[in-house]
């Protein structure tokens, strides 16, 4: 099964559970659900659980996203090319001022660098 169809799928059943009455009363409860998943992610991890575990938790998150989006009344594919196409301009753009900089990777660079070239790069896109 391709990562698309899979993503298909999880909309088709997210749906189909909004059809039949299965479904979060307000938007609060969404967003209080990725938060908790988040920290499943994150204890999943410091506790050394498997890495079909943290797969699963991370899985989760991503479900409880795409409930978020539905429940705002976006279209998930939209919202997913949106996020994907700005997210590629800021790429882009990190990419020129690490070039600016003699860079040809970040590999090796501090966090706090990369942030700054990523608070540099938000103003640009």
């Amino acid at each position: 099964m391709s990562n698309k169809s899979a993503l298909n799928d999880l909309i088709a059943i997210e749906l189909d559970a909004r059809n039949f009455g299965f479904e979060w009363p307000h938007k609060e409860m969404i967003i209080d659900q990725a938060i908790s998943e988040c920290h499943e992610i994150f204890d999943a991890i410091n506790e050394g659980e498997s890495e079909e575990r943290i797969q699963e938790e991370i899985g989760d998150l991503l479900h409880t996203a795409i409930s978020l989006c539905i429940f705002a009344g976006f279209d998930v594919e939209q919202t997913l090319a949106k996020v994907s196409s700005k997210f590629g301009k800021r790429m882009a753009a990190m990419h020129e001022l690490a070039k600016k900089r003699g860079l040809t990777t970040l590999s090796g660079q501090s966090i706090d660098f990369m942030l700054e070239l990523w608070s540099e790069a938000k103003k640009m896109t």
